[in-house]
């Protein structure tokens, strides 16, 4: 299981050195979020060097989107806003990234192994994608209620759970003042624009999950705001309105005296802002 985190941005994570086995070049790596149970793991690259992986087969569904530079996935380059998908066990074809690039990349369900050359694993299924979304048109979210709709570029969707990874658009001044929570995680990375949120200033560089059930809101887009979201099943919105909130309780077997425990308090950056939990 992932750690709950709203918001952090990437610059308040540290640099390690790229977990990508068998690739040559220059590669760092900072570690949005992990679960630590079977290695599902979020991460933005950078690029100081070529860098560059032959053919294989992954152990986890893995997913790259370039956020800066290219790509070039089985001869085919692929600049800002390309995206590779492969499920496990299914072969990709070599990669080469350029020098400078900067990528998002996913691996869920497994962890960062990778069998150069290898066959198809015999339980897999579907098949490696590749994708420039600059040439995918917006389409208008469905809505609930007179709000203003959100506008997608699906990237990918599996057809038996219902895990996606889609772009999204906020236009400037798309609110919605509800509290929504879902069915399963959401998870997001800001890649351009800037919004207000009751827990910090959203902006590029910020990421957040949410494990299934977190409530979150309020939301006023600043300008125009674009994320790539993604989650582990169909995304339903369930909102709260003219929401109240009330704890307290009677210590019934605590050893010793501390400070309040408030289990819904997520990791989150001072570098977001102040936000009404600071202080507790």
């Amino acid at each position: 299981m992932r750690a709950h985190t709203e918001l952090i941005h990437e610059d308040d994570y540290i640099w390690h050195a790229g977990e990508l086995p068998f690739g040559e070049g220059k590669v760092r790596e900072r570690r949005l979020s992990t679960d630590e149970e079977d290695g599902s793991t979020s991460l933005s690259l950078d690029f100081p060097g070529e860098w560059g992986r032959a053919g294989g087969v992954p152990h986890a569904n893995t997913e790259f989107y370039v956020v800066s530079g290219s790509m070039t996935y089985g001869g085919r380059e692929i600049g800002p806003g390309g995206y590779v998908q492969a499920p496990k066990g299914v072969p990709m074809d070599w990669l080469k990234v350029a020098e400078g690039s900067r990528i998002l990349h996913w691996r869920e369900y497994g962890d960062c192994g990778f069998d150069p050359g290898a066959q198809r694993w015999a339980d897999a299924a579907g098949e490696a994608t590749v994708l420039d979304s600059n040439a995918m048109e917006w389409t208008p979210a469905p809505t609930v209620g007179p709000i203003t709709p959100l506008y997608i570029k699906l990237l990918n969707r599996d057809p038996l759970t219902g895990f996606y990874t889609r772009l999204i658009r906020a236009e400037k001044g798309w609110t919605d003042h509800r509290l929504a929570h879902h069915p399963c995680y959401e998870e997001f990375y800001t890649l351009g624009g800037k919004m207000a949120y009751n827990f910090g200033d959203i902006d590029d560089g910020t990421y957040c999950f949410r494990p299934a059930g977190v409530k979150h809101g309020h939301f006023i887009a600043e300008t125009q705001i674009d994320w790539i979201i993604r989650s582990d099943g169909e995304l339903i919105n369930w909102y709260t309105t003219e929401e109240w909130v009330k704890w307290g309780g009677t210590a019934e077997n605590y050893e010793h005296q501390h400070a309040p425990v408030i289990s819904t308090m997520p990791l989150r950056s001072k570098s977001r802002g102040e936000w009404s939990g600071d202080g507790m």
